[in-house]
């Protein structure tokens, strides 16, 4: 939230929004809403273990399953939509991509996002084990670096064109994702046993959440202090791991 932000401050001139950033307020309002509903529930069986782990795991996929069908059958407003780009295995503009060509360049993509997870985890391993630090810590430090990062570049494209929904959604949906499919996946295979850095981390993005519910309530968009508030945030947890 605070890279869109940043990101819409920066093309601030070009935008016809400005620096406010513009969305389908019921959509975004939704994906929140589940969120802080999701990561509550997710923090409270690791802080608390009132349930058994198991038990939960099933109920984050459902919830997950749940959400997708509302989306589809309650779509919010859409962006117009520009020419998609040539596909990488089939650069012929003139015609339409066959679909095993669409589905050939997805199986090899899915299979190097798969494939490029697996080296950063073990690498990750080791090189905390070699600095003698925890992984968790490390892992909150440069795994946003090697994952959201990326594909938060979208986002601050969609911005930089003004396309706000887009460059929202993007994120809103992403949240609603980490905070059911992973976390169903750590439900079912881990004791779910979160440390003070894992909470501190959950406690802080239910506080950016809370920030954006009531930015879009009572402002009804995202604004500067908002994306003041998402930095400080992010720059409190760094802080935080680093000195202690």
């Amino acid at each position: 939230m605070a890279l869109v932000g940043i990101a819409a401050i920066v093309f601030a001139k070009r935008r016809d929004e400005g620096r406010a950033l513009t969305a389908h307020r019921p959509t975004l309002r939704r994906d929140l809403l589940f969120f802080l509903t999701m990561l509550t529930l997710a923090l409270g069986a690791g802080a608390l273990g009132l349930v058994p782990p198991l038990v939960l795991a099933p109920l984050f996929v459902l919830a997950y399953v749940g959400y997708v069908a509302l989306t589809l059958r309650r779509g919010g407003e859409t962006e117009s939509e520009d020419e998609l780009p040539d596909l990488v295995a089939d650069p012929d503009s003139s015609t339409p991509p066959a679909n095993w060509r669409i589905g050939a360049q997805f199986v090899v993509s899915l299979a190097l996002i798969v494939g490029g997870a697996h080296v950063f985890v073990e690498e990750l391993l080791v090189i905390a084990e070699r600095l003698d630090a925890s992984p968790l810590v490390l892992s909150l430090l440069l795994a946003p670096l090697a994952t959201e990062l990326p594909e938060k570049a979208n986002s601050v494209l969609w911005i930089r064109d003004g396309k706000d929904s887009l460059a929202l959604g993007n994120i809103t949906g992403a949240m609603v994702f980490q905070s059911t499919i992973p976390v169903s996946v750590g439900l079912a295979f881990t004791d779910w046993e979160l440390d003070r850095y894992a909470l501190l981390a959950g406690a802080l993005a239910l506080t950016g959440a809370l920030i954006a519910l009531w930015s879009l309530s009572v402002r009804r968009r995202f604004t500067l202090p908002a994306v003041g508030a998402w930095t400080l945030l992010f720059l409190g947890l760094v802080a935080a791991l680093v000195l202690t």
